[in-house]
């Protein structure tokens, strides 16, 4: 088999952002294309190479990828702007979907939104009606007060002496991460189960994929979708894809565990091109240009939820 096409593309306003396409050795790849940002703060490959191995077996499958650097973050030159991150980041996830469709002329984008890139990739799942699939991995979670509160006691049970410290710390008055280096490094967020529910009717509306992975670094255990206890029963949760993968841990650390999720992941971005592609076939060719002219996301689009959203 030869290997796929890997390429380092800059793109964006001055062509600021750097990140490498990868496509099918073929040339020829899906209607479909599959949009990577950062992990927190690791570059563009993800935490052991995550990202380049997923994009790989993409590519092995005739599906193309982006996986690239936001502003101010790897590759990617800060911008010198006033926006702030959240806002620089959504202009960032659009100017990638449009270097895809003007590069390989897609229509459609699914997004893998890995840790921190969860809250990135719902605001522009929300907004663009280009994107066709989200995958949130380790995202947002809302098991309940009880739910939290025995994980931090399980952790205290595993770590005594650190916890301790940590604890200590909080009560005298260690607010921020660099002062106090036991705090967790999952941010606080402000999104709610009430906004979090909001997007999802809206993508599930839209038809958007939506498939939320959860590795057992929270919880070591999940029974009944337990990550959205607060949310059960909710209309979203029997048009979603949910799975808890116990074997996976938080920053894919064991080779077995990668080739389980990327396995599964590329599985689910298999089942969108199929659908992409049997609803392209359906269509004649002037419903097809009418659709697609339909699809180019407008200066409001999902602006209410975005706004809920915001940090």
């Amino acid at each position: 088999m030869n290997p796929p096409k890997e390429e380092p593309v800059l793109f964006g306003p001055a062509s600021a952002l750097f990140g490498v396409l990868t496509r099918p050795a073929s040339g020829a790849s899906a209607p479909v294309a599959c949009l990577m940002s950062n992990f927190g703060v690791t570059h563009h490959i993800g935490p052991h190479r995550i990202q380049v191995k997923l994009a790989r077996q993409l590519a092995a499958q005739g599906i193309a990828t982006l996986r690239f650097d936001l502003t101010g973050i790897g590759d990617s030159p800060a911008s010198g702007t006033a926006k702030n991150f959240e806002s620089q980041a959504q202009d960032d996830l659009r100017a990638a979907i449009d270097y895809l469709e003007s590069k390989l002329g897609v229509k459609k984008v699914v997004i893998f939104g890995l840790c921190s890139g969860v809250a990135h990739g719902l605001r522009i799942a929300v907004a663009d009606t280009r994107v066709t699939g989200l995958l949130s991995f380790d995202g947002y979670r809302f098991p309940g007060r009880r739910a939290e509160l025995l994980r931090l006691w399980r952790r205290f049970l595993k770590y005594p002496v650190a916890q301790s410290v940590h604890w200590a710390k909080r009560l005298a008055g260690a607010s921020r991460q660099k002062d106090n280096l036991l705090e967790s490094r999952e941010p606080e967020s402000t999104v709610t189960a009430a906004d979090f529910a909001r997007s999802m009717e809206t993508l599930v509306a839209r038809e958007v994929s939506v498939y939320l992975v959860y590795s057992a670094s929270h919880q070591p255990r999940d029974r009944n979708k337990d990550q959205m206890l607060e949310l059960r029963g909710a209309p979203f949760l029997e048009k979603v894809r949910y799975e808890f993968m116990p074997a996976v841990d938080h920053s894919f650390t064991l080779l077995s565990s990668q080739r389980f999720f990327s396995d599964a992941a590329c599985s689910w971005v298999e089942e969108i091109t199929q659908r992409v592609s049997r609803g392209a076939a359906a269509l004649p060719p002037a419903a097809a240009d009418a659709r697609r002219g339909m699809q180019s996301p407008g200066a409001g689009a999902g602006a209410g939820l975005v706004h809920s959203l915001a940090a």
